[in-house]
């Protein structure tokens, strides 16, 4: 496999040079990524000039329904264009991109601490994913999964109904947009999952999502996105 490896390098997405790695991204585009270092512990939004992990005013006076958040990277260029890539075509490229780097950070974010117990990704209703074709968050889960040695529900949370696309909306109608639109099609059986999804903006989404792992059982729900738009 080395061998094979050393013979045909991968090829950058971004800039088209080889990338001699197991992804096809360079380590100089990877450079490039605007890392998301100073955020808040619970909603993962930046926090500028705070050195140390620390939880935002807004979730102090507002807890989310989630426990942490993990967003590795700032919703930015050029990481925008693999997130893109991720959502055209088939998306398997950009999806074993962004899981080996939001899988590496994972590993190093839970080191000496327990991983929850199963990844649950962000549905899409069905005429998106029709549409579509595929999950782009489930394609992104299964990566991560597959590196974190941990089971992957792919179908356990349904979203019942259409809704228009949450980037045209505002925060406040964003939550009323998804209020109750997820539905559990059975109990996933884990005290404590991960929701996975590519990039959150304003947690209206992963707020509903989470309320409704939580009404099925679940006692605690971590957020694993790979970049927040800040």
């Amino acid at each position: 496999m080395y061998l094979l490896r050393l013979l045909f390098p991968g090829v950058c997405v971004l800039c088209l040079s080889r990338s001699r790695r197991d992804i096809d991204l360079c380590r100089e585009c990877e450079s490039a990524f605007e890392t998301n270092d100073h955020a808040c512990l619970r909603c993962g939004e930046p926090v500028p000039g705070v050195a140390l992990p620390s939880v935002c005013g807004t979730c102090i006076a507002t807890p989310p329904p989630w426990a942490e958040t993990v967003a590795p990277f700032l919703y930015s260029p050029p990481l925008t264009t693999v997130v893109e890539g991720l959502k055209t075509g088939n998306g398997l490229i950009q999806a074993r991109i962004l899981g080996d780097l939001l899988g590496r950070r994972l590993a190093a974010h839970y080191r000496g601490e327990q991983l929850p117990e199963a990844i649950v990704p962000m549905p899409l209703t069905r005429r998106r994913r029709r549409q579509r074709g595929y999950n782009q968050a489930e394609l992104l889960a299964t990566v991560v999964a597959r590196r974190l040695g941990l089971p992957c529900r792919r179908r356990s949370l349904m979203r019942k109904r259409d809704a228009p696309p949450q980037r045209s909306l505002p925060r406040a109608a964003r939550l009323r947009n998804v209020r109750g639109a997820f539905t559990m099609r059975r109990p996933l059986g884990f005290r404590r999952v991960a929701l996975l999804d590519d990039v959150t903006t304003t947690g209206a989404t992963v707020r509903a999502a989470a309320e409704a792992l939580l009404a099925s059982g679940v006692e605690e729900v971590h957020v694993w996105v790979a970049a927040k738009t800040p």
